[in-house]
């Protein structure tokens, strides 16, 4: 990783303390450490005592008043972690920090040893503190998210070692918590091409034999989570209006912007033409990047494989419901990974003013539809440069 000025060793200074104190002036002003992991442990528990999780009010005592959350996991996820709600709060609380500090060490371990990332200390900040210190604020917040990328990082190193099954099997698990995290099928894909979607077939099968499974077991679990995740509850907006970016919240949202009005209680389209507009955009930018992926020099590059992962990432972000901080995990330091294959000069760009101004950006803006712009920009630069015969990634 390409990372020495003094410029940027005073802005990645300033964010880290910064960060640290936006964490402590938020638990002084009444905010809960890890809320997330309270929401997920009081669902649970709420769900062990033979109770529906979904709702406001459906955990008493449980959930700390200051904590507004609601439960919106599909029933797979509560039916796993139905016995973790039966422990302990702090015995829960410090289960679930050691998940998540063993999920990060897989992360950088993975680094580490696929990407060749360096372990310096300013390079394990920059990929802690960027985009609004991503990982960092993941970590204090509890989110599920830090655990379930430690897993997928695991993923990459069975892909990685052509453990094919051992990654499908993971990416089923992740997603029997988010359902949408069987967009990560796409990275088999993309490494194998036409040959992998009888096994991901198969897979995307069992998933919904599971959920249906489930639904057997108990419907009146399953059409609460329909409920929810549709915004049915008195005083809440659908989760995907709140916050987060990514394409199928643009559809809903954008048209609105152009008209003037930033205060909406629906998508502008119907669910439908959203969708529709959604599908065809994300299937002809994946199936573009695959087929800029199996190019005959990309296909010869020993960079095939960590292109594939990469850009394969950009195209989860792309078409991710809503994507938010959480769901940046894997994109941060890929984003840095990309910015080092970029050859500036070919573009006529001074290559190293470009790419620490980039690193600078990546620090000082904090807006969370920044790091979805970057990653669309890559994702279009890399396109671009396969269409065009530019090489902008290949030498």
């Amino acid at each position: 990783m390409i990372y020495k000025s003094r410029y940027l060793d005073i802005a990645l200074i300033i964010i880290f303390f910064y960060s640290i104190f936006f964490v402590i002036h938020k638990f002084l002003g009444g905010k809960v450490p890890f809320w997330d992991f309270h929401i997920i442990y009081c669902a649970s528990n709420t769900f062990f005592s033979g109770n529906i999780p979904y709702g406001l009010e459906a955990h008493g005592e449980c959930l700390h008043p200051n904590i507004t959350l609601t439960a919106n996991f599909l029933p797979s996820t509560y039916e796993i972690l139905k016995y973790f709600g039966s422990l302990n709060i702090l015995v829960a609380n410090f289960i679930w920090i050691l998940l998540e500090i063993i999920s990060i060490f897989l992360l950088f371990i993975v680094l580490k040893k696929i990407f060749k990332f360096e372990y310096q200390l300013r390079n394990i900040l920059l990929i802690l503190f960027s985009f609004g210190s991503t990982i960092f604020m993941s970590f204090i917040s509890g989110n599920i998210s830090v655990i379930l990328y430690g897993l997928l990082a695991l993923g990459i190193n069975f892909l990685y070692k052509k453990l094919f099954n051992f990654y499908y099997l993971i990416v089923l698990f992740v997603s029997l918590f988010k359902f949408y995290y069987l967009a990560f099928f796409i990275l088999p894909f993309y490494i194998l091409g036409w040959k992998s979607l009888k096994n991901i077939i198969a897979y995307l099968f069992l998933f919904f034999v599971i959920q249906y499974s489930f639904y057997l077991k108990n419907p009146d679990l399953t059409i609460a989570f329909f409920e929810v995740i549709q915004g049915n509850i008195e005083g809440n907006l659908p989760i995907r209006f709140q916050t987060g970016t990514g394409l199928y919240s643009i559809i809903e949202k954008m048209p609105w912007v152009f008209t003037g009005i930033n205060d909406f209680e629906k998508s502008f389209f119907p669910l439908e033409i959203n969708f529709l507009i959604w599908f065809v955009v994300s299937f002809t930018i994946t199936l573009t990047t695959f087929f800029c992926l199996n190019s005959e020099k990309i296909r010869k590059s020993k960079k095939h494989f960590l292109f594939c992962i990469s850009f394969g990432v950009l195209i989860i972000n792309l078409i991710f419901p809503r994507l938010v901080v959480y769901d940046l995990i894997l994109t941060v330091p890929i984003l840095f990974y990309l910015l080092n294959q970029i050859n500036f000069t070919k573009l006529g760009i001074n290559e190293f003013k470009s790419r620490f101004f980039i690193i600078f950006l990546f620090l000082v803006i904090f807006d969370h539809h920044f790091p979805f712009f970057i990653s669309i920009s890559f994702l279009s630069l890399f396109i671009y440069s396969e269409l065009y015969k530019k090489n902008v990634f290949t030498s």
